[in-house]
């Protein structure tokens, strides 16, 4: 095989396996013919349990397995080893030699790999010459004991900007794969996923499978009748941002333009078997709450909120609906209190207009950018106060005490009904897919204020966004 057909395969390859030379189920050179045929691209022999004639012996034999079903073999730290057994490249650790000396010893035509934490050691890999490169620990795994995770926000950095070919590697299993894909890796490496699998064959299959996916944003919220606001407004605008939306209803609404007839809470624990259901099969990369009416229903999302595993880092975007567009109260007595005291402990950002975030600040006062201090300074999140209704049309963003503003227009239209929906829930949508705060919050107004701008003229009262319209 030349290198041109190394690297375009690597290119095109998905997943990775590091194994030693026996796995649970069995020999590894015996079962890569069965590992390709389920969806495996590479697969690399890591076993320093064995003498050297043994593993010599062992690479030999996955060298040939693999060379028959057209799958990478790559060998772990040995270039030595890589040439006895004509491996289509070596794979070296953060201290294992340069790759230009591997390079020397086997030729251009083999690739080398080299182990990083993403970021700058992603970068150094490529000027150093590397055909490819893994970002890990993504969690912390028994296979790296003692190493640190490098977290999720390395993997979104190295899908933004990455040089060269990579893989997201540690503590990746048909859970998480997901998780990772939704923040832009389109190839990870595993261990112990398929090599700890009774059945290494159906674990390959899963992990691929689940490789290719959008992010998963979770709205709680309520149901807006009229489709201009809540879970309807939420679903579209999650959609339109690329992501897949899952919901949990906390409220029927007989809601349209002019206002809200009547509310139908939703018993509390059906919210949360709506919120288990998904989370326990289909996983999120988001959640967004919306309207709640009420302290019980917001203790109840909070206690559910409170039990995602936090080496996940699902950002979790509190948009604290008091009221309707039309002035219509969502909120019964006492429930601004219950989301100060049980929500936003739990958020990465809220998004308040302003009279939201008076109430939450407990405030008076019409200074966004006061208020969005006081709020991120007594509970830690970040806050966006919104510019729909104070004097500035302009958004505020405040994080760990440093504020930014994002620039926005007033319109002069009615149709604005659902739009606060649309901002938290775009948010929500690029947060999942790994996307920074302060890009996301740009790409939320911008996305809320051409909503507004292409709403439709439907109803007596304030009109509804339209989010798929164009312009």
């Amino acid at each position: 095989m030349t290198g041109a057909d190394r690297r375009r395969r690597l290119e095109q390859a998905r997943l990775y396996l590091c194994a030693p030379a026996r796995i649970r189920a069995g020999r590894l050179a015996d079962l890569i013919p069965a590992l390709a045929g389920a969806g495996l691209d590479v697969v690399q022999l890591r076993d320093r349990s064995l003498a050297a004639d043994v593993l010599r012996a062992e690479a030999l034999a996955c060298a040939a397995a693999a060379r028959a079903c057209g799958t990478l073999f790559i060998v772990n730290d040995d270039p030595e080893l890589a040439r006895a057994c004509a491996a289509d490249g070596v794979h070296l650790g953060q201290a294992d030699g340069a790759v230009s000396a591997a390079r020397a010893l086997l030729g251009p035509d083999v690739l080398v790999g080299r182990t990083t934490r993403g970021d700058a050691a992603l970068d150094r890999a490529a000027q150093e010459g590397a055909d490819y490169a893994s970002v890990s620990p993504v969690w912390e795994t028994p296979t790296k004991p003692g190493r640190a995770p490098i977290g999720l926000a390395a993997v979104a950095r190295a899908a933004r900007g990455a040089r060269l070919p990579w893989f997201a590697l540690g503590g990746i299993d048909e859970r998480r794969v997901s998780r990772v894909a939704a923040l832009g890796a389109t190839r990870i490496a595993c261990v112990r996923a398929i090599a700890d699998a009774e059945d290494p064959v159906a674990a390959t299959r899963g992990l691929v499978s689940r490789l290719a996916t959008r992010p998963r944003v979770l709205t709680i919220a309520g149901s807006d009748s009229g489709g201009g606001a809540g879970i309807q407004a939420d679903i579209k605008a999650i959609a339109a941002a690329g992501g897949f939306p899952l919901c949990a209803i906390v409220a029927l609404t007989a809601q349209s333009t002019l206002g809200v007839a009547a509310v139908h809470g939703v018993p509390l624990a059906f919210v949360r078997a709506q919120i288990d259901a998904v989370r326990d099969d289909i996983g999120l990369d988001a959640v967004k709450t919306g309207m709640l009416g009420n302290a019980e229903m917001v203790a109840a999302v909070a206690e559910a909120l409170a039990a995602l595993d936090p080496a996940d880092e699902i950002p979790v975007v509190v948009d604290p609906v008091l009221r309707a567009e039309a002035g219509s109260r969502l909120m019964e007595e006492g429930g601004a209190d219950a989301i100060r005291a049980r929500l936003l402990c739990l958020a990465t950002v809220t998004t308040p207009n302003l009279f939201e975030a008076q109430a939450l600040a407990r405030r008076d006062g019409d200074d966004a950018e006061e208020l969005a201090r006081a709020i991120d300074a007594e509970h830690g999140c970040a806050v966006i106060v919104t510019g729909g209704h104070g004097r500035s049309s302009d958004d505020v963003l405040c994080s760990n005490g440093l504020v930014t503003r994002i620039p926005g227009v007033r319109l002069p239209v009615r149709t604005t009904h659902g739009a606060g929906c649309t901002h938290s829930s775009t948010l929500a949508a690029l947060l999942a897919s790994g996307m920074p705060l302060p890009e996301a919050a740009v790409g939320a107004k911008a996305a809320a204020t051409r909503a507004v701008r292409n709403g439709l003229t439907l109803g007596a009262g304030s009109g509804p966004v339209d989010v798929t319209g164009r312009g």
